[in-house]
């Protein structure tokens, strides 16, 4: 199902036409109670995050987000993705090799 919808978006996608969802709507730390300053820094750090993972191959993103934001293991991303443990590691490595920023370890807190 997974590998239909990839298909699908490929082939009816227009190029450039990503959208992203707007978590900072209904994030608490966008509520008013933190300082002007932080609410800055967080955003820009969200930016940051989000353009390199808009860079990043289907692939490469989907073990990347299941890995670092989601905390899941090797094995539960091959089992929920369909591919080998191999490709797992491979994807997550070549993920950071493409997108160094994606290697900041406090990345789990900035997207939820």
């Amino acid at each position: 199902m997974r590998n239909t919808c990839y298909t699908w978006l490929h082939q009816n996608r227009a190029p450039g036409s990503n959208e992203v969802f707007d978590e900072e709507i209904h994030s608490a730390e966008f509520s008013g109670s933190a300082s002007p300053e932080s609410q800055v820094l967080a955003g820009a750090d969200k930016e940051i995050l989000r353009r390199a993972l808009e860079e990043l191959p289907d692939v490469f993103r989907e073990v990347l987000v299941l890995r670092e934001i989601e905390g899941m293991s090797y094995k539960e991303i091959a089992d929920v993705a369909s591919i080998s443990l191999g490709t797992v590691m491979s994807a997550w490595r070549g993920a950071h090799s493409i997108a160094p920023v994606t290697r900041r370890r406090s990345w789990q807190g900035v997207l939820k």
